[in-house]
């Protein structure tokens, strides 16, 4: 049998997780995690969270001890998530919390930039026009990668760029803006050393958290682009999300939504918010789409390139 990829587990868990069969939910990634030893703080949080959800306390924290053990760790507010609530504030939870924390704050100091690009088949005559994609909260740089391939495929430099925020192994955030823009200066300025960008089609896109940080880098006016996409878009505070010079103003940004999606109404604020400080955008809106990439994806990103770039070409 062919094994399944982390993206089909991830799939089949959602789809379990939403019907709350918990029970089968966690049957599936017991079975299957040992198959993805590089997601191993994500699969041991999964089944913390599914153990709790199944009156599993000792069972949880047993699973907590032996992850703390064998050298994962998890930043403390990861801990909110209210599938915890069963054990979050029992001692022996809490204590394995503390040591995580510390476990954390010792590995954030070493924590590199790090970020992938995937290159056009064509050859460049004028510069490749770059997309600059930035993964959801809990991601990294290679999240994402399969559905950027399309970019890629019609002639688009992709810059997957990744955070330096840590959440837990192999997982980021984009919780410090100003942070988040020093990491997208350095990697725009690394590309730009490496490969011919065409400085008139740059644009911004990015997955949930990765939106709301693309769209406040673009209103910064600390990277040149003409625009940005906004998939399942999230930020904590769309208000933040404002233009600091008139010139960014120009802006164009196109937003794909889900009406299935549990960050849709956070997604309409930013736009609501974007409208009401003069930033032109369009969204695409899907009736059967939850918290992820269209599976139309090549036809989304053809009419978002179309929409940004109507008054620049």
């Amino acid at each position: 049998m062919e094994q399944m990829t982390f993206r089909e587990l991830t799939d089949k868990l959602t789809a379990l997780y939403t019907r709350s069969k918990y029970a089968e939910a966690l049957e599936l990634v017991e079975q299957n995690a040992p198959q993805f030893p590089e997601q191993s703080a994500r699969t041991t949080f999964w089944r913390m969270c599914l153990l709790s959800l199944c009156g599993r306390a000792d069972d949880t924290i047993s699973v907590f001890r032996k992850g703390l053990d064998v050298g994962l760790w998890w930043r403390n507010d990861v801990f909110n998530d209210t599938d915890l609530n069963a054990v979050r504030d029992l001692p022996e939870f809490r204590l394995l919390m503390t040591e995580s924390q510390e476990k954390y704050e010792e590995e954030r100091l070493h924590i590199e930039r790090d970020h992938a690009v995937l290159l056009p088949e064509r050859p460049s005559s004028n510069g490749y026009p770059l997309v600059i994609a930035l993964h959801g909260r809990n991601g990294n740089k290679d999240t994402n990668l399969a559905e950027w391939e399309i970019a890629r495929r019609n002639g688009w430099l992709v810059l997957l760029t990744q955070s330096t925020q840590p959440l837990f192994p192999a997982s980021y955030c984009w919780d410090d803006s100003a942070q988040g823009i020093a990491d997208l200066l350095f990697y725009y300025e690394q590309v730009s050393r490496n490969y011919s960008v065409d400085p008139r089609r740059v644009i911004l896109a990015g997955f949930s958290q990765g939106s709301g940080m693309a769209i406040q880098a673009a209103l910064s006016g600390k990277l040149s682009v003409h625009g940005f996409i906004g998939i399942a878009s999230w930020w904590a505070d769309p208000k933040e999300l404002a233009p600091q010079t008139e010139e960014v103003k120009r802006i164009r940004g196109y937003f794909i939504a889900g009406e299935k999606d549990h960050t849709f109404e956070r997604a309409r604020e930013i736009r609501k918010a974007l409208q009401e400080n003069q930033i032109t955008v369009a969204e695409e809106l899907h009736p059967e789409l939850a918290h992820e990439f269209p599976h139309d994806f090549e036809q989304s990103f053809d009419q978002a390139i179309d929409f940004i770039f109507k008054e620049h070409e």
